[in-house]
């Protein structure tokens, strides 16, 4: 009799558990959003939508550039540069940059110095964001090091676990 409880309970968690995964995409008009599960940095949300293909927004605290969130001051010195920003997917490594808007960092692919290493996001790094179950956005925005001995001191973590059928419901250019 006790397990009939415990295997309801268990199963209960685990539907709990996978509501809150999928609540962590959010669809919103033209897109998805996502709050940071952890983060050293400015990284408020994300916005994962369509323009001529997927495309990755970044919303920081202060409007602007992604910074870290130490009360020092800081230049964003990472726009249009190569090995500046990079995303992880279950440990996979995909180079990214990035290139200010208004209120914005958009997200893009490494490109070529010709095209100011901004390219197209790259259809696996896409797939992962899919198919995965953790990215983390890293940038070098300080002289210093990060715990891993890489120049991507600056980070936010976003749960993935659940988010497929939120991804694709809201990517049509997927």
């Amino acid at each position: 009799m006790r397990t009939f409880p415990i295997a309801v309970l268990a199963a209960t968690v685990l539907a709990l558990s996978s509501t809150l995964a999928q609540a962590a995409w959010v669809a919103v008009e033209g897109g998805v959003t996502a709050k940071p599960d952890d983060t050293n940095s400015t990284i408020e949300i994300i916005m994962l939508h369509c323009m001529d293909g997927p495309a990755l927004d970044v919303y920081s605290r202060n409007d602007g550039a992604v910074l870290p969130d130490d009360g020092k001051e800081h230049v964003a010195d990472y726009f249009y540069r190569k090995a500046a920003v990079r995303g992880v997917v279950d440990g996979m490594i995909f180079p990214l940059s990035a290139a200010g808007s208004d209120i914005a960092v958009v997200i893009f692919s490494e490109g070529t110095e010709a095209e100011n290493y901004l390219a197209p996001l790259d259809p696996a790094f896409v797939r992962a964001l899919v198919s995965g179950s953790q990215l983390t956005l890293a940038f070098d925005v300080t002289p210093d090091a990060a715990a891993d001995g890489t120049p991507f001191e600056t980070w936010a973590t976003f749960s993935l676990r659940g988010a497929k059928p939120v991804i694709e419901a809201a990517l049509g250019c997927l």
